[in-house]
C-alpha cells in the first residue's frame, strides 16, 4: 500500500490528485503500486492542460513533482502493471484509466472526450453536400468582388462551406474572420429552399457581444436583401446548449439535439475538449458546423488543445479531388492539391492577410517574430523604435511596481480611467486601453497593479484608508449569471447611482449603460489589469503588457503573442529583456491523443 499521508507532504501533488490515486487503489484492491500513482500523475497532467500523459515523460516528472517511487522509473514495469490492473484498459473500454496504441494514459473522461469529437468530425469531412453552382456563382460574385490577383481564400472559405458540413477558419486579428463568415451565412441561407435556423455562438458572453458587433460591422456592404439575414444575437455555448446549475449536463445533447441548420462559433481556441465534445454531440448531422479561431493563441484554460490540433501545426494542403470540386465556384489561381492529404485539411482555410495591421506596423510586425518564435527578429523590432511599439526595459532585481519608471507609466496610462467623472466615462476608458499582465498573483502581476493603484489613490486621499467599494472601481465579472446577462469576463465599473447607491454598470450591445445591484452581481475581481487569458476575444485601441520579473511555466510564445494582439494602435511593453525572449522561443507544450484519433478515429464509445 501507498502511504499517501507521506506524499502528501513530500510532493507537490493537488490534494485533488492524491484522492484520484487513492480512489484508484480502493477500487482497484491490486498490488499494483505503479497504478494508482500514475492516476494521480494523470489527473495533475489534466490540471495543467494536458488531456493525457504520455508514459515516456513520467520518471522526470516524478522526480519533478518529487513523488520518489522506484516503480515510475521503469516504463515497461508501468506498462506491465497497467496491463494487469482492473483499473485499466485499451480505447474500447469504460475503466478509469486508459492506455492508448502510443503508451499515452487518459483518465476515462478525456479520453472519451477527445474519442467523442475525432468520431463526429470524422463523420463530417468525409461528407460532400450538394451544391448548385448556377446560382452559387453570381451570389459569390456578389458578395467577394474581384480582388488582388491570387487565391481570395475569404471567398474559398464560402464556397467551401457549400459543400462541407464542418468548415474550419483559422487567422489572426484583421484577417478577416467575421467579414468571411457573415458572407457565409448570407450565402447559404439565399441557395436554401427554405429559412435556416441559425446560431452564433462563442466560449463566453464578452466574445458572445464581440462577435454579434462585428457581424453588424460585417454587414456593411452587403446586398440588401442578404443583410437582412443577419439579425441574429450571439449568446455563449453554455446558453445555447442548456447549462443548468443544478445538474453536470446540458439540456441539449445526443438524445435532445440543437433545433439548429447552421451553427457559427468564434474563439474556438479557447473551448476545451469537454465543451466541444458536448457540443459536438448535440448537433444535428445535417446542421452545418462553421469554427472560427485563430490557431496561434493560447489554448483553453481546461484541458486540451482543441483548435490547433484540430488546425494541425503545419499549412494543410487540399486534396485534389477538393480542387476540382471548388474550381469552378473559385476561378483563377487554385491552391496547391495533393493526391493524398488528410481529410481535416480539405475543410481547413487559413486566412493570412491582416488588415488590420499596415505594413508600417511595429505591433504587427512583433506579432509576426513572436509568432515565428525569432529572437532576433523581435530584438531587431525592439530596438527600432516603432511608433506603435514601446519598450519599457524593467530590472530583475525588484519587483516591476517598486520601480519607479514602471509605477510612472502604470499610473499614467489608468490616467482617463482614473479621472473619470461618470460611468460612461469609465467604461469608455476601459473599453480603449487597457493594462494585460502574463500573471495574476504576484508583485508583476494582476493583483500586484491592483494593489499599486489602489496604494496610489489612498494616499491621494481618493478613496478611503479601508475602502473595498467606490465610485470608479473597474470589476471583471468570473462567474456567468444567466438571470443578470453576466458572464465570466464581462467588464464593468462601480458607480452611486443618482440615490448615491452603488451599483454595478455595463456597457449594453447599443451602447447605452445599465446598473445592477452589488447585491446582485455575480463574482467578481478588481481589474485594473487583467491576464492576458482573461482578455482574449477582447481588442483595445492601447495596451500595456507587463511580465514578472521572474520567469514562469505560463510565460509561452502564445501568451505574448496573444497579448501583442490585443492592441489596435499602440502597445507598451514592459518586461526584462532576456526574459521577453525567452518567452519567444517557448512554445505551449500540451499532450493530447486527438491528433491521433481524428486520423484514425477509436471505436465506437459505449454512449450509456
Amino acid at each position: 500500500m501507498i502511504d499517501w499521508r507521506q506524499l502528501s507532504q513530500i510532493s507537490n501533488l493537488r490534494a485533488l490528485d492524491l484522492q484520484a490515486g487513492r480512489l484508484v487503489e480502493r477500487l482497484g484492491q491490486e498490488d499494483l503500486p505503479a497504478v494508482p500513482l500514475l492516476a494521480a500523475l494523470t489527473s495533475w497532467a489534466a490540471g495543467q492542460g494536458h488531456t493525457c500523459l504520455p508514459l515516456g515523460t513520467v520518471a522526470a516528472l516524478a522526480e519533478e513533482l518529487n513523488v520518489p517511487m522506484a516503480v515510475l522509473q521503469d516504463m515497461s514495469e508501468m506498462q506491465q502493471q497497467l496491463n494487469a490492473s482492473s483499473m485499466a484498459g485499451r480505447a474500447d473500454t469504460s475503466l478509469p484509466l486508459i492506455l492508448d496504441e502510443d503508451n499515452k494514459l487518459f483518465l476515462y473522461r478525456y479520453h472519451r472526450c477527445e474519442a467523442t469529437i475525432a468520431q463526429v468530425l470524422a463523420q463530417r469531412v468525409t461528407q460532400v453536400l450538394p451544391v448548385d453552382q448556377e446560382r452559387a456563382l453570381p451570389l459569390l460574385d456578389q458578395l467577394f468582388p474581384a480582388s488582388a490577383p491570387g487565391i481570395d481564400w475569404q471567398r474559398a472559405a464560402a464556397a467551401l462551406a457549400l459543400y462541407k458540413s464542418l468548415v474550419v477558419i483559422s487567422g489572426g486579428p484583421g484577417t478577416g474572420k467575421t467579414y468571411t463568415v457573415a458572407r457565409i451565412l448570407a450565402l447559404v441561407q439565399q441557395l436554401a429552399n427554405q429559412p435556416l435556423r441559425t446560431a452564433l455562438v462563442a466560449p463566453t458572453g464578452k466574445a458572445a457581444l464581440r462577435l454579434q458587433e462585428s457581424i453588424g460591422q460585417a454587414k456593411q456592404g452587403l446586398p440588401q436583401e442578404a443583410e437582412k439575414i443577419l439579425t441574429l444575437k450571439a449568446q455563449t455555448l453554455h446558453r445555447l446548449l442548456g447549462y443548468q446549475a443544478h445538474r453536470a449536463a446540458f439540456r441539449h445533447n445526443r438524445h435532445n439535439p440543437l433545433h439548429l441548420d447552421l451553427l457559427v462559433v468564434d474563439e474556438a481556441s479557447m473551448i476545451d475538449v469537454s465543451l466541444m465534445a458536448a457540443l459536438l454531440e448535440a448537433l444535428p448531422s445535417h446542421c452545418r458546423l462553421v469554427l472560427l479561431g485563430d490557431r496561434d493563441q493560447l489554448a483553453s484554460v481546461e484541458a486540451g488543445n482543441l483548435f490547433a490540433d484540430i488546425c494541425g501545426p503545419e499549412n494543410m494542403v487540399w486534396s485534389q479531388a477538393q480542387c476540382a470540386r471548388l474550381a469552378p465556384l473559385l476561378g483563377g489561381e487554385m491552391p496547391q492539391a495533393e493526391n493524398a492529404s488528410n481529410p481535416l485539411a480539405d475543410c481547413l482555410v487559413l486566412l493570412q492577410t491582416s488588415r488590420r495591421f499596415a505594413a508600417g506596423s511595429g505591433i504587427g510586425a512583433l506579432a509576426q517574430a513572436v509568432n515565428a518564435g525569432n529572437g532576433e527578429m523581435v530584438k531587431g523590432i525592439i530596438d527600432s523604435q516603432w511608433s506603435d511599439v514601446r519598450w519599457l526595459e524593467t530590472n530583475v532585481s525588484a519587483p516591476a511596481g517598486q520601480q519607479p519608471h514602471v509605477r510612472k507609466q502604470i499610473l499614467q496610462f489608468l490616467t482617463p480611467l482614473l479621472a473619470a467623472k461618470s460611468p460612461q466615462a469609465a467604461l469608455q476608458a476601459l473599453g480603449q486601453r487597457r493594462i494585460l499582465c502574463g500573471l495574476r498573483e504576484g508583485p508583476g502581476g494582476v493583483a500586484g497593479v491592483n494593489h499599486l493603484v489602489e496604494q496610489h489613490q489612498r494616499r491621494q486621499q481618493l478613496i478611503g484608508p479601508e475602502a473595498r467599494v467606490y465610485a470608479g472601481l473597474p470589476i471583471l465579472i468570473s462567474r456567468n449569471d444567466y438571470s443578470q446577462g453576466l458572464f465570466n469576463g464581462d467588464t464593468g465599473v462601480l458607480w452611486p447611482d443618482a440615490k448615491g447607491l452603488m451599483r454595478g454598470w455595463f456597457e449594453q450591445e447599443d451602447g447605452s449603460l445599465r446598473s445592477v445591484a452589488l447585491a446582485q452581481l455575480p463574482a467578481w475581481q478588481v481589474a485594473y489589469a487583467m491576464t492576458v487569458h482573461k482578455s482574449q476575444g477582447s481588442e483595445f485601441d492601447q495596451v500595456l503588457l507587463l511580465l514578472p520579473q521572474e520567469d514562469a511555466p505560463v510565460l509561452t510564445r502564445e501568451l505574448l503573442y496573444t497579448g501583442i494582439t490585443r492592441a489596435r494602435q499602440q502597445l507598451i511593453l514592459c518586461a526584462p529583456l532576456e526574459l521577453f525572449l525567452r518567452t519567444t522561443g517557448r512554445q505551449v507544450i500540451r499532450y493530447s491523443g486527438l491528433p491521433r484519433k481524428m486520423t484514425t478515429p477509436p471505436p465506437q464509445l459505449n454512449q450509456e
